[in-house]
């Protein structure tokens, strides 16, 4: 059985060498959808309780990227940006990569699956940047 929960988080990213305004620094409104399964429900009836698994995702993605500005790992306004924001250096984000909406999707499952429970897998990760353009991905169906 599935359970899914849809998060809410504001963050500026820029793609370097886009050729196109994405190469600015701009921001989007971002919709995280995550969901987790198991084979059995727990004695409440349950997959996970909703709080547990949004305390979860709130700590593995949105308590750090809500609000900051996520750039790839060599992009030289990472250090100009944390220099001029001295007072919150944690919210710019170095990703292993340029943080498309595919990079953010990866990174998302990266940081959330370790955060579940035993006997919860993580099945689905999806991130809107716009009303209707995003990126997903799925467990491989074994």
């Amino acid at each position: 059985m599935d359970l899914t929960t849809s998060y809410v988080f504001d963050a500026a990213h820029r793609i370097a060498g886009h050729p196109g305004k994405c190469a600015w620094l701009h921001g989007h409104t971002y919709h995280l959808e995550v969901t987790v399964s198991s084979p059995t429900l727990n004695p409440l009836g349950m997959v996970m309780d909703f709080d547990d698994l949004r305390d979860a995702v709130r700590k593995a993605v949105l308590d750090l990227w809500d609000h900051s500005t996520l750039l790839a790992a060599d992009d030289p306004l990472g250090p100009a940006i944390s220099a001029v924001q001295r007072e919150a250096p944690d919210r710019v984000v170095l990703l292993p990569g340029q943080p498309t909406a595919e990079v953010l999707t990866r990174e998302a499952w990266t940081r959330i699956e370790p955060q579940l429970p035993a006997g919860i897998a993580l099945e689905r990760v999806a991130i809107r940047e716009t009303p209707s353009c995003g990126s997903a991905i799925s467990r491989p169906k074994t």
